[in-house]
Formats: structure tokens, C-alpha cells, sequence
């Protein structure tokens, strides 16, 4: 049986991660916004994501291999210890 208090530690670290990720967010919008990028259409697949996307008057998407953006986000968790695969 796990010990309460590394669940309750786990918890809060987990909480500040997440605070950490919201203000990430924001700035990453942020940046986007000031860079003039918008977001056109974005489709979710089983194995890709793809964006379409306007920066100015250019428009153009991109791809997104699913299993690469899950293995480099998994990756990042493990390595801030969010996980411990």
C-alpha cells in the first residue's frame, strides 16, 4: 500500500505541474496572437493531426504523427517526473 502522504505529495506536485502547464498555455497564445498565427481548422485522426493554419495573409498546414507527439510528450513527463514509466 502506497504511503498517504507520497499520494498527498504526488498530488500537490502534480497540482503545480498543472499550474506550470496553464501559464505555458497562455503564453504560448499569446505568442501565437502577437506572430499573427490563427489557427484555421485542426482534425483530430487515429494516427495524425492535422492543422490548417493562417499567419498574415499565407495559409498553409501542417501534419502531425500522433504516436511522435505521444512518445515526446510522454518523454518530457517522465523526464519532469510526472510519470514513471
Amino acid at each position: 500500500m502506497t504511503r498517504p502522504t507520497a499520494l498527498l505529495r504526488q498530488l500537490l506536485i502534480l497540482e503545480l505541474i498543472q499550474a506550470h502547464i496553464t501559464r505555458e498555455l497562455a503564453r504560448v497564445k499569446a505568442q501565437m496572437r502577437a506572430e499573427g498565427l490563427h489557427i484555421v481548422e485542426r482534425q483530430d485522426g487515429d494516427m495524425d493531426i492535422r492543422i490548417e493554419f493562417r499567419v498574415g495573409d499565407h495559409y498553409d498546414e501542417a501534419v502531425f504523427m500522433r504516436k511522435m507527439l505521444e512518445a515526446e510528450g510522454a518523454n518530457r513527463a517522465k523526464r519532469t517526473g510526472m510519470i514513471s514509466r
